[in-house]
């Protein structure tokens, strides 16, 4: 299986690996191609801030062992509930032209908040979910700022104390992690000022634990919400691919 590449789509070179630039539903999108694909359409997905810590989210080594890699922006839309059907429309889109029918998804900061949207919305299309430093709290004015929380309750069309009950906040929608067996891991800095950890992915884990949840948490002390990845990122790649066989 392989990936149908249109010959009007903008070729360049990135990381080494051949990329294609394209528009879907007048948004800008791309799909990176490994030298030799698994053969089965695999295939990561960053959903947002595509360009930052490449080399440590595990993305190369992704490409290296047969990966396509992804992006459509929807940033706008605070992943909103035509924001999130965007991106359905993309990966059916995506499986038309030969990529699996499942993502591993790559989410980093709000990549998260996105990646968590996503997955609770199409669990069935997920194979694996990568959360670093991740927005998990849609009304948490601190990770957030007031006016992004304003922004996501008119993008949600809610107000504040209905975003913090509704299934469209992440943390009210984590059932689907059990329900799908689908793997995750997380990894945090426990001094990130930005996105604060317990006001976000401590609620998560907790939550997690509630339901009996298995997953991977790797938590590094005296670490802000820069840089996001690894120096080694084996263990990434390990994870993802686990989450093929």
């Amino acid at each position: 299986m392989s990936f149908e590449i249109s010959p009007d789509w903008e070729m360049e070179e990135w990381y080494g690996f051949k990329r294609y630039k394209f528009q879907f539903e007048n948004r800008l999108a791309w799909v990176a191609v490994p030298e030799t694909p698994a053969g089965d359409g695999r295939f990561s997905w960053c959903v947002q801030w595509a360009e930052a810590f490449v080399p440590r989210v595990g993305t190369l080594e992704l490409l290296k062992n047969g990966y396509y890699h992804v992006h459509i922006d929807i940033f706008d839309t605070k992943a909103s509930p035509e924001g999130v059907a965007v991106m359905g429309r993309f990966h059916d889109w995506l499986v038309s032209r030969g990529l699996s029918k499942k993502a591993n998804l790559i989410g980093m900061s709000w990549g998260g908040f996105i990646s968590l949207r996503y997955s609770g919305t199409y669990p069935e299309r997920i194979a694996a979910i990568y959360l670093d430093a991740p927005v998990c709290n849609a009304a948490d004015p601190e990770a957030c700022a007031a006016d992004r929380v304003k922004d996501i309750c008119g993008q949600f069309g809610l107000s504040v104390e209905e975003l913090k009950i509704s299934p469209l906040n992440p943390l009210n929608n984590l059932k689907f992690l059990v329900e799908y067996n689908i793997p995750l891991f997380i990894a945090t800095g426990e001094d990130d000022l930005v996105v604060k950890v317990d006001t976000n992915i401590n609620l998560v884990v907790a939550e997690l634990e509630r339901l009996g949840k298995k997953y991977t948490i790797v938590r590094r002390p005296l670490w802000g919400h820069h840089p996001h990845g690894f120096d080694d990122v084996m263990p990434l790649l390990k994870f993802h691919n686990d989450s093929r066989v």
